[in-house]
């Protein structure tokens, strides 16, 4: 019987990378989508908050006041349900949705705080595959003023999120200077996620100068009475987590493993990531590395260079852990995930 594929989840891993975060600014928001198992061990060993993006995933989290949901497209029921469980902190992208939502708490007694969310301009996106998210900075600064005034808004501020494996746009000071007003009337910037890690085809090694871009936004909006949020997921989760397969087959320099990219590596195709894997070679043979499916997509290394691998050997993946959700293609099991210290 052939042996399972695995993921391995390190508990101290996450809670290093966490530090990392927390030490740049001043509130961290995992971002929950991207692994839930990591928010399991977040939960119950920080203090983090969460960044929640649908009903479903919002009963993971025991405690809802940790909560920053994400709406989208509600209703007045879907609001009531979330603030009957508990949840107090929104981000809202569209005047739509911040029309249904000020009318829904023009009642309450409740205390919300709200994040509107801010369309920062993103020089390298691509057209048609990426949708962009937000109010523009003209919206944003007629909104917010008068938001302010509302008796049960607690606290109000901005949220902008440039897409993953950021390594590039990181003029955040300048860009809020530039397009944001009334700074003098908010209490948080949250700054997204899109923070860089290491994959065979990203090697962020302007990590340096991303943080140092972050301390220079936190210091510029401390000193203005606001507090920075960080809304990490990839940076967190990816690193925390190795993916431990095993080869079932080799010929003609293929080697066939006991995972697919449906089951465990989506990412290859949404985000175009390659994994690392543990102990490869600069050079020397070259291997074509493909998953357990009859389909011609399902790779996970086009490339790599390994010492005379072997039916039976594991091979284990690097930073495995962001966005590891499995489909049903083939009727693919879910793979476990196995929690070390």
């Amino acid at each position: 019987m052939k042996k399972k594929a695995k993921f391995i989840l390190s508990k101290s891993k996450v809670l290093k990378q966490l530090k990392i975060i927390n030490e740049i600014s001043d509130s961290v928001s995992y971002s929950l989508k991207t692994n839930f198992e990591v928010g399991k061990i977040l939960e119950k060993d920080s203090n983090c908050f969460f960044s929640v993006h649908s009903l479903e995933s919002l009963e993971l989290i025991k405690d809802k006041s940790r909560v920053w949901f994400f709406g989208q497209s509600w209703n007045m029921n879907e609001l009531k349900l979330l603030v009957d469980r508990g949840v107090y902190n929104f981000v809202i992208d569209n005047q739509n949705d911040l029309k249904i939502f000020l009318e829904f708490i023009k009642n309450k007694k409740n205390k919300f705080n709200l994040l509107l969310r801010f369309r920062l301009k993103e020089n390298t996106i691509h057209t048609g595959k990426h949708f962009v998210f937000g109010m523009r900075a003209n919206e944003i600064n007629l909104l917010i003023p008068k938001i302010r005034n509302i008796k049960n808004i607690n606290k109000i501020g901005i949220h902008f999120h440039r897409k993953t494996q950021n390594v590039s746009e990181w003029s955040l000071k300048e860009e809020l200077k530039d397009s944001i007003k009334i700074l003098d009337s908010i209490d948080f910037v949250n700054i997204g996620g899109g923070i860089p890690i290491p994959y065979k085809n990203h090697r962020p090694e302007i990590l340096k100068n991303i943080f140092s871009k972050i301390k220079e936004v936190k210091e510029f909006l401390n000193s203005k009475g606001i507090k920075l949020i960080i809304e990490p997921g990839r940076f967190i989760a990816g690193p925390s987590i190795n993916l431990e397969t095993e080869i079932i087959n080799i010929y003609e320099n293929n080697i066939a493993i006991n995972a697919s990219v449906y089951n465990c590596a989506m990412d290859t195709f949404i985000a175009n990531i390659r994994l690392l894997i543990d102990n490869e070679l600069n050079f020397g043979e070259r291997y074509v590395i493909k998953g357990c499916t009859p389909d011609s997509m399902d790779i996970f290394r086009y490339s790599v260079f390994l010492n005379k691998p072997r039916i039976g050997q594991k091979i284990t993946f690097l930073n495995a852990g962001a966005y590891n959700f499995s489909t049903d293609f083939c009727k693919l099991p879910k793979l476990k995930t196995e929690v070390i210290e």
